[in-house]
């Protein structure tokens, strides 16, 4: 359906219409994250006391910048338009990219970067990028304490999420179910989502900035967060703001979900 598509940005070339058409939508569907303004706190207590090791210590991290995050993760039409080809087993135009590792991803980013660019969608200094795992899970929990953003009823994730008991039939664009208070949908499940963090066995030395703890960590392993629809709902928690996998991997279960930020990290 996409097949016409041809990968321009990797010729340095100016974006189709077509292209174009799919950036500005892209474009759109930011939501400005505002820490610290409304009712949205500056900070917020990463991790879980009471939780696998994986998620201890719980620590405070504060946001002293904004971001942007895209409300959907990233549809199939626009990765094929930005990579040229698309390697999704489920196929539909809007729904979830997949099978692709994190190198692919971080190359999904760097390609949307220019070819916005290239179409004066953002300026030289914005960046499309991987968040990281505490943007993550400050834009994942939108202020709230509970074990999801909608509370702590996990039997009520049917109606934010898709996992095993609810995903059989069903073949979903991104977006069918409710979003949590940012404007951000599908958090709790539908793919995996890579952060640009690689993966620690715990939170012991990571950053209480927001930035990516990009020291140490497991080589070529990397963290993402959220569930899949291959995942029980109530099974050890997995739909929670609060667990994390190793996301280096390619297969039908992973994602990403774009950053727009300034480009002034030093993971960049």
């Amino acid at each position: 359906m996409f097949a016409a598509l041809t990968v321009i940005a990797a010729l340095g070339a100016e974006p189709s219409p077509k292209q174009v058409e799919l950036l500005k939508t892209f474009r759109s569907e930011f939501i400005e994250i505002t820490p610290g303004k409304g009712k949205y706190p500056k900070s917020f207590a990463m991790g879980r006391a009471k939780g696998p090791a994986a998620e201890q210590p719980a620590h405070k991290v504060t946001f002293d910048y904004e971001f942007h995050v895209a409300k959907y993760e990233v549809p199939q039409n626009l990765y094929e338009a930005v990579i040229g080809k698309n390697p999704s087993r489920w196929k539909g135009p809007r729904n979830s990219a997949e099978m692709f590792d994190h190198k692919e991803a971080i190359e999904f980013c760097r390609k949307a970067t220019a070819m916005l660019r290239a179409a004066k969608l953002i300026n030289v200094k914005q960046v499309i990028r991987l968040p990281s795992e505490a943007e993550w899970e400050y834009t994942a929990r939108a202020g709230t304490t509970s074990l999801y953003s909608f509370g702590d009823d996990a039997a009520r994730h049917v109606d934010y999420a898709w996992s095993t008991e609810n995903a059989k039939s069903n073949d979903p664009p991104v977006g069918a179910k409710k979003p949590n208070a940012w404007g951000l949908y599908d958090v709790h499940g539908y793919l995996w989502e890579m952060c640009s963090d690689p993966w620690h066995d715990d939170y012991r030395g990571a950053p209480s900035d927001g930035s990516v703890w990009a020291a140490g960590g497991g080589k070529d392993h990397y963290v993402a967060r959220g569930g899949s629809w291959k995942d029980k709902a109530a099974a050890d928690e997995q739909l929670s703001a609060e667990v994390k996998e190793h996301g280096a991997r390619r297969g039908v279960g992973v994602s990403l979900r774009a950053d727009r930020g300034v480009n002034e990290r030093n993971d960049q």
